[in-house]
């Protein structure tokens, strides 16, 4: 095992700091070796390739008529609309999160409304429904761990278990602006409550916005490594912002999806979602979905606390007619363990899917498979292909993007000790 591995939030917690790049700037400076066009099992784009991949490619809009979305940096205001925190604090509005998203909710305003967060710690789930109008949720602390919202949540619960979890005290009850995202999930009549439903901190809000805020499903490592997935943050919104947010799992911690209000996931629609100066940590599939997610200057952490047999920190469901689902850019990844983490694998969920991922731009650090840095596809078990394309007569490589034939997860001006591109073992 690598014992020189050391979890980032740890790290954090001992020191009081804020997880932030420069913790993370790797000794090693020396200049990208990734060279196009890659290997089979580690496909590397050219500097003319790489062109196509950046955010606002991501943030235009499905519909060719629609519009593109250009995100600017969160901003709060002197006066919140709402201020959450325990009894008695100076200008506090509502004791629990979820009263006060209802709240703002309640009000059916277009106009933007801002929930501040005090310090402390927050068990429960919190809700944000569709409406009119967006939500920003922010800590007020100096720090993301100075907010935390958690709770233990399995999706192998089963409903009567979660029922009473999710909602012992009844705040989410029918007339509530929330009331209709637990029903769809207290209605179940599976033997398990699922994926769909484990999250912790879920939204359907467009233009949602968190920040300074730590949000953690903390099931941990209660359970095996077998299918237990444990959603943190959970979100079918478009244009959402996340900046600063620690959130932290095991199985499927960040879960983007395009789902409507009936928690089903559509065929045309394509979500938007902007994380910033985040970190990411968990096992097993840490960001999966639906969806086109910009990540800049993001740390993810694959932990082996649970599991030492795999660990994959992308898991993309992209439909194939689809270009762009994530992108990591200037972001660190660091994974414990002996290189048996990787960066990803496609999530097929039926037979359209071809999860998009590139990473550039980045540090990979140790603890990474190099031999195999993509997994096989989940679900079908369809094995990872890389394009290597061709050379035309000047030396340029010529290859479709999108070859359904091939997987498309690529790297472009990585570095780090988990970067190499290893040569092709001789058949």
């Amino acid at each position: 095992m690598n014992t020189l591995s050391v979890s980032r939030l740890a790290l954090a917690l001992a020191f009081g700091v804020t997880l932030t790049a420069c913790s993370s700037t790797p000794a090693d400076q020396r200049p990208s070796e990734q060279a196009a066009p890659g290997t089979s099992s580690r496909p590397v784009l050219s500097a003319d390739e790489a062109q196509n991949f950046v955010a606002a490619r991501y943030f235009t809009a499905l519909d060719p008529k629609g519009t593109a979305w250009s995100p600017s940096a969160i901003s709060t205001p002197a006066q919140p609309d709402f201020v959450v925190g325990a009894a008695g604090q100076q200008g506090v509005t509502h004791t629990s999160i979820q009263a006060a998203v209802d709240a703002a909710i309640a009000r059916h305003s277009s106009k933007r409304q801002y929930i501040a967060i005090l310090p402390g710690e927050y068990q429960g789930t919190v809700y944000v429904p569709a409406a009119p109008g967006s939500v920003t949720l922010y800590g007020t602390g100096e720090k993301p761990l100075d907010v935390k919202i958690g709770l233990a949540i399995d999706s192998e619960m089963a409903p009567a278990a979660w029922r009473h979890l999710v909602n012992p005290a009844g705040k989410y009850m029918p007339g509530k602006p929330s009331w209709y995202m637990y029903d769809n999930c207290q209605s179940k009549r599976s033997a398990t409550i699922g994926v769909m439903c484990s999250a912790v901190f879920w939204s359907q809000n467009n233009g949602l916005q968190l920040q300074n805020l730590t949000i953690e499903n903390n099931l941990g490592d209660s359970v095996d490594a077998g299918t237990h997935q444990a959603v943190a943050l959970r979100t079918d919104g478009d244009q959402v912002q996340i900046n600063k947010v620690n959130i932290l799992g095991r199985q499927n911690t960040f879960f983007v999806t395009n789902s409507s209000v009936n928690n089903r996931l559509q065929n045309d629609r394509q979500t938007r979602t902007l994380v910033s100066n985040s970190y990411l940590e968990g096992d097993v599939d840490i960001v999966s979905g639906r969806g086109a997610v910009v990540f800049d200057n993001t740390d993810f952490r694959v932990v082996n606390s649970r599991t030492q047999q795999e660990g994959y920190v992308f898991a993309p469901a992209t439909q194939a007619n689809i270009y762009y689902g994530f992108l990591a850019i200037n972001s660190r990844f660091t994974a414990s363990g002996d290189n048996v983490a990787q960066l990803g694998r496609s999530l097929d969920v039926d037979g359209n899917t071809n999860g998009q991922v590139v990473i550039r731009d980045s540090v990979i650090n140790e603890g990474f498979n190099m031999a195999k840095p993509w997994a096989d596809a989940a679900i079908s078990k369809r094995p990872f292909a890389g394009n290597t394309g061709a050379k035309d007569d000047n030396g340029n490589v010529q290859r479709d993007l999108n070859d359904r034939n091939f997987n498309r997860m690529w790297e472009f001006n990585n570095r780090g000790v988990g970067s190499k591109v290893l040569a092709e073992p001789k058949q």
